[in-house]
């Protein structure tokens, strides 16, 4: 399996562009391992994000998602992921990226 850790923050954002599963498949993802964490349902997880409880569902059986759907999924992760619980290392996390762009520069 590719490691996005491995890659520069430009060849992520390239990757997943060109590979939307990829990001779809984020998100189910952060939703289990934080709905599992918190002892919460995916479904009630998959409304606070989605305003729709079967989303989550849908994602994990192939549908797709719009990129602003998935941004903000993923910041709403960012923000309010659980200090105690590790972010999956396969996953950029957003904050992170910003604070390497922003070293970097």
């Amino acid at each position: 399996m590719l490691k996005l850790s491995n890659l520069t923050l430009e060849k992520r954002v390239d990757l997943l562009h060109h590979n939307p599963m990829m990001m779809t498949n984020h998100i189910v993802d952060l939703a289990s391992t934080f709905s599992k964490h918190l002892g919460i349902e995916v479904s009630a997880l998959s409304r606070r994000l989605f305003k729709d409880s079967k989303k989550i569902q849908q994602l994990s059986n192939g549908h797709d998602l719009y990129t602003a759907r998935y941004q903000a999924a993923l910041a709403y992760f960012d923000t309010n992921w659980p200090s105690d619980l590790e972010w999956p290392s396969d996953i950029p996390r957003p904050s992170v990226a910003e604070r390497e762009d922003a070293s970097a520069a």
